[in-house]
């Protein structure tokens, strides 16, 4: 137990100094708070342009309902808004219009425009021509068309227009109409011991963040399991190991202190995120209200996290012992990296339907457990007998991989030259047991 400690205070220690350890566990947070916080400094960039769009329809009064539409959500000012730049109020993410009505619905006036679009004159024009609204099809030109939020501005402000004016000319009045056509907020949330919990949404985005974190952390500590092995196969540092530790204590040991690098990075990320979210960031706490991590969340992300990451680096410790470089390591970690994959593919199904024999049954599998167990705990979380049963399993498979890599690994750790076939590696088997 003394040389497994050993083990793993060195394996913990030379990773947790490292230069990559420390810019890896610095940049994580960067990254993921650029990836929410860039598109909201990038939307409010835009929500102080002008877009100068002109809208040419035979009815005049259906022109002006979609004008009305689009400069609905803009703020209100005493001094008129610049054509071009500036003033926007970053009150408001939508783009604002500056909106032109145009009746002459000919060819060549839409030549017309296309030339002032060209020229910078205009920033797009909109074509409800009589036939094109009776066809129920119309057409916005503009020189930039990649903004999908504003066509989509721009196609709900045409159908409230036409809709509003339909009703309008059958005698309903307009209050009437505004109610009729006002969103109905819709939530879908989850019940856990009679009250309601996260909604829908949150426990998706909660389930796929963490998993994603759990699939990222398996994969790249466990193949830092492997590439330790290949390291020191390398320098024949392992001749000199071997002669005062067992391949099972060291096996265990580089296991352990990888896997506590792992942990370590986690808690730093949490403590950061918890940091950045105290009173103050109040409107992301507004937006972020109704979600939560349950408790049963946070502890089966723990249990599953430290039991995937031991099933798996005991392959990735029997994938290292075969092979002698890192480009014969990417192309034997195939056999590793495909369960986790799998789970990965099947954890929507399994996330919308907890219940459904498919997540029943593959939530059993102990390659498949780690993620899809979780995901089902997160959704709707199972009877406790088969989360037992789940961990039972892996810690059994665990167990048997632990041994079958250890032989592999008593063996391969000293073998130098090339792969060894599926023969040789029955022989490796036979001659450590």
């Amino acid at each position: 137990m003394h040389n497994t400690w050993l083990i793993i205070r060195r394996e913990y220690v030379e990773r947790i100094r490292s230069r990559a350890f420390i810019i890896m566990t610095l940049l994580m947070p960067v990254f993921m708070a650029s990836t929410i916080l860039i598109p909201a400094l990038l939307a409010d960039m835009k929500s102080g342009v002008t877009r100068r769009i002109v809208i040419v329809a035979n009815n005049g009064e259906i022109a002006e309902a979609v004008r009305q539409e689009l400069t609905a959500t803009q703020p209100k000012s005493d001094e008129p808004q610049p054509a071009r730049q500036g003033g926007g109020s970053k009150a408001s993410a939508a783009p604002h219009f500056a909106v032109t009505i145009d009746s002459n619905v000919t060819e060549a006036e839409r030549t017309k425009l296309r030339g002032e679009i060209s020229d910078g004159k205009i920033d797009g024009f909109l074509w409800l021509s009589d036939g094109d609204l009776e066809r129920r099809k119309v057409l916005y030109s503009a020189k930039d068309v990649t903004d999908f939020g504003e066509s989509m501005e721009m196609r709900n402000a045409v159908h409230s227009a036409v809709v509003k004016h339909e009703l309008a000319q059958k005698g309903m009045a307009g209050a009437e109409v505004a109610g009729l056509l006002k969103p109905i907020d819709f939530d879908a949330v989850r019940i856990e011991k009679g009250k309601e919990g996260a909604s829908g949404v949150a426990v998706f985005l909660i389930s796929f963040t963490m998993v994603m974190l759990l699939y990222v952390n398996v994969l790249v500590y466990g193949f830092a399991v492997m590439r330790s092995i290949i390291e020191e196969k390398s320098s024949r540092i392992m001749e000199v190991l071997l002669s005062t530790v067992t391949a099972k204590q060291l096996l265990a040991g580089k296991i352990i202190g990888v896997g506590a690098v792992g942990l370590t990075q986690i808690l730093i990320w949490l403590a950061i995120a918890g940091a950045f979210s105290v009173p103050g960031m109040l409107t992301a706490r507004s937006m972020m209200s109704n979600v939560h991590i349950p408790a049963a969340g946070i502890a089966a992300f723990g249990v599953f996290f430290v039991l995937g990451y031991f099933l798996y680096s005991t392959m990735y410790a029997a994938l290292g012992s075969m092979v002698n470089s890192d480009q014969e390591a990417q192309q034997v970690q195939w056999p590793a990296m495909l369960p986790i994959i799998f789970s990965i593919i099947l954890a929507t199904p399994v996330l919308q339907h907890p219940s459904s024999p498919l997540a029943f049954w593959t939530s059993l599998v102990p390659f498949f457990t780690p993620i899809l167990m979780f995901v089902r705990i997160m959704a709707e979380t199972p009877p406790l007998w088969q989360i037992l049963l789940s961990v039972a399993l892996m810690l059994l498979t665990t167990w048997g991989m632990l041994g079958l890599s250890s032989r592999i690994y008593r063996v391969g750790i000293l073998m130098y030259g090339k792969r060894p076939t599926l023969p040789e590696l029955r022989k490796w088997l036979r001659y450590s047991g």
